[in-house]
């Protein structure tokens, strides 16, 4: 799955503002040890959801439940191998991306949509909204709010489809990136 969400956000404008490399292969690396150092955390605290095709890992979710955001940080020493394999530019960046888009997260109790990615060979064929609804079932049944960023402005539409609404706009390394809330299941059948 690491694999699979390392290609999947490969070109994505905060990726590449982070990473600062031309290389995709570089950036693949950079993703691929950032997603591995993820995975086992958000298994442990938070929710992982795959989708396969044919046996094959084709695309996944990462969320943090309510009052679980932000997830615990991964082991000193996993810590100590990204420093060393990513340097520390590309880890101070990412220390301003998070620390940007945590101070503008909802103060109320909601479902975190961290990560959901499709593998590029299989998008476009349902995978990442059955992932979404899937997930998002869960979080009705809880009946609060779901909170995400993204910064692809072609996604805003496919989260709008899920009842996400823009509820702001930030820069961090000069990429804009959306803030979507989603209300609970209740409010939105009243509206």
């Amino acid at each position: 799955m690491a694999d699979v969400l390392a290609r999947a956000f490969c070109s994505n404008p905060l990726n590449r503002a982070v990473i600062r490399s031309a290389d995709p292969d570089r950036r693949f690396r950079s993703n691929r040890d950032n997603m591995r150092a993820l995975l086992p955390i958000a298994h442990r605290q938070g929710q992982v959801l795959v989708a396969t095709v044919g046996g094959q890992v084709a695309g996944g979710l990462v969320a943090s439940p309510p009052g679980r955001f932000p997830l615990p940080p991964p082991p000193i020493w996993v810590r100590l191998r990204l420093l060393m394999r990513q340097g520390w530019s590309v880890a101070r960046r990412w220390e301003r991306v998070f620390e940007t888009l945590e101070a503008l997260h909802p103060p109320e109790p909601h479902w975190y949509l961290a990560v959901l990615g499709v593998d590029r060979s299989a998008q476009r064929r349902g995978i990442g909204a059955a992932l979404l609804e899937r997930w998002l079932s869960e979080v009705d049944r809880d009946r609060i709010p779901a909170y995400l960023e993204t910064d692809s402005e072609a996604n805003l539409r496919f989260y709008e489809r899920a009842g996400f609404a823009p509820v702001g706009e930030t820069s961090v390394l000069g990429v804009r990136a959306w803030r979507m809330k989603r209300p609970p299941a209740e409010h939105r059948r009243n509206n």
